[in-house]
């Protein structure tokens, strides 16, 4: 019976621990289970992290405005020498090859093109651009109709099949594409040559608003008088080029409220009363048709001075923007079938171009842009006169002759004396009045503009009849004082531009200047 119990507890005793066992296993099962589906599940998370946050290139392209790539090529290539390009006909060339790829090929190109798509231009003999695909005649049958379909129909590109057995085909569609601005792009094609695909791309447009020529802005009876001149020596890093000068004057400063009408008035009856005793108010006030009184005078420059406030005068239109790091001018083409290109100049004035280049980012650009200013009066200080001028250099040069010099020498002096000169059968001065006429300068100037598209050419001769003293009329005026503030717009170092779309900031061109049209015998020039 003892053995008989022993035996039961003994087994009693194994099955607790078999069953002991099992549940131990069986825990080990679970948790073994439980870290490997917790290990997968951080593996899973960690990949649709990486997915969910795919990393593209810090070129690719996003929409249509300003970008890193658009600044890629000027930063890669930034030599310190003349660059221009189009990162436009860029994007459409790459546009086109991306069609015709798949796989890590496709990959690549669409982490730069992303999901650019370009505005549609319409092409007139002032805007271009064009895409099209030569294949080789040969080649033709292994080229897929998907592809091409797909390049008309997206790109509107147009399909030319050539033999390629010489350039010309190519070269002609290139020069009618561009305007005539480039004329020869290929030297020759190879015999593994099969498709090229083309983007061509150029503008042939004028200012919205010309530039005009040699213009003196003022404010009637107001001590203010700028001149701008479109012709001048501008001393460019150090090398002399042709500029021209453009400004803008904006009047806020309010006389009449400032200094008061009655105020004025009382300037003017004094100043009037001063006139009355000089020879030409006294000669005036005895000429039997002179009947100008103080009251008629003062009402008029009264209403001249109210008229003056707030009035805007321009040589030509212009947008800018300047702090301590940059200066920056900005102005419209002419719009054509609804498209609107502006030219941006962005110089740095403390940093060298190239340093500027380097760093340079295209938000910065975009600010720089968005807070450009345009000639309207709220946009300046109250209570003073603002002129924004400065010279920006042409691309042209220009020579002016020493002509009174070379008349001398030639033995015609006696015009360009005041005692001597006769030019009574000019005016009815005679040579015995102390008004009478001279030559005082004589002016030869010609310019030459010689560019792709060929070469203009101009020339102008004249002579300043002058007076050795300056004739009296009966014309009673007086300069009120004014507070004038300038802003220096001079761009007289190298710098860098773009012109985009200014609608959707599509950029057309990027490029740098360091090097203006140096102007021949510039010593010449005033």
């Amino acid at each position: 019976m003892i053995n008989d119990n022993l035996k039961e507890n003994k087994k009693k005793k194994s099955d607790k621990l078999y069953i002991l066992f099992i549940l131990v296993l069986v825990s080990a099962i679970v948790v073994c289970g439980y870290l490997v589906m917790k290990k997968n599940k951080q593996v899973l998370s960690s990949e649709t992290k990486i997915n969910s946050n795919d990393k593209y290139s810090p070129y690719r392209i996003f929409g249509n405005s300003l970008e890193a790539f658009d600044l890629y090529f000027l930063q890669l290539e930034n030599t310190m020498t003349n660059k221009v390009y189009s990162p436009l006909s860029i994007k459409h060339a790459l546009g086109m090859l991306l069609e015709g790829t798949n796989g890590n090929t496709r990959k690549q190109i669409e982490d730069i093109i992303g999901f650019y798509n370009s505005k549609k231009y319409t092409n007139s003999s002032n805007l271009s651009l064009a895409n099209g695909v030569f294949i080789r005649d040969s080649f033709k049958p292994f080229v897929k109709d998907s592809y091409v379909n797909t390049l008309t129909n997206k790109y509107n590109a147009e399909v030319i099949y050539d033999s390629f057995s010489n350039t010309d085909n190519i070269n002609s569609w290139i020069s009618d594409k561009t305007l005539k601005l480039i004329n020869k792009l290929f030297d020759r094609i190879n015999k593994n040559d099969m498709i090229i695909l083309t983007n061509a791309l150029a503008i042939d447009m004028e200012w919205a608003s010309k530039i005009n020529k040699n213009v003196t802005l003022h404010f009637p009876h107001e001590k203010y008088s700028g001149y701008f001149d479109t012709n001048h020596a501008l001393d460019f890093n150090g090398n002399q080029v042709t500029s021209t000068k453009i400004g803008a004057v904006i009047n806020n400063y309010d006389i009449v409220n400032t200094l008061g009408e009655g105020k004025i008035r009382e300037t003017l009856k004094k100043e009037y009363e001063k006139w009355l005793s000089t020879e030409q108010g006294t000669m005036c006030k005895n000429r039997n048709d002179y009947n100008e009184n103080i009251d008629t005078i003062s009402q008029k420059i009264v209403r001249d001075l109210r008229q003056n406030y707030q009035t805007v005068k321009h040589t030509t239109d212009f947008n800018y923007y300047i702090d301590d790091e940059v200066k920056v001018f900005a102005k419209d083409l002419k719009e054509y079938d609804g498209t609107t290109l502006q030219y941006i100049g962005i110089m740095p004035k403390k940093d060298s171009l190239e340093n500027y280049i380097k760093n340079i980012q295209p938000e910065k650009i975009n600010s720089l842009i968005n807070n450009l200013k345009s000639l309207k009066a709220n946009n300046f200080k109250n209570g003073v006169i603002t002129e924004v001028s400065g010279y920006i250099p042409m691309f042209k040069y220009e020579d002016k002759l020493k002509l009174l010099e070379d008349l001398n020498r030639l033995g015609i002096t006696d015009v360009f004396d005041a005692e001597k000169a006769d030019l009574t059968n000019m005016s009815i001065l005679s040579n015995d009045s102390q008004n009478k006429l001279y030559v005082s300068d004589s002016i030869h100037k010609a310019n030459i503009d010689f560019s792709i598209e060929g070469i203009k050419a101009a020339a102008v001769t004249s002579f300043v009849v002058s007076a050795s003293a300056a004739p009296s009329f009966c014309n009673f005026d007086y300069l009120f004082d004014v507070p004038v503030e300038k802003v220096d717009l001079t761009f007289d170092k190298p710098f860098m531009y773009l012109i985009r779309d200014k609608e959707t900031g599509e950029v057309w061109f990027v490029g740098s200047l360091y090097s203006p049209t140096e102007i021949k015998n510039v010593k010449n020039m005033n």
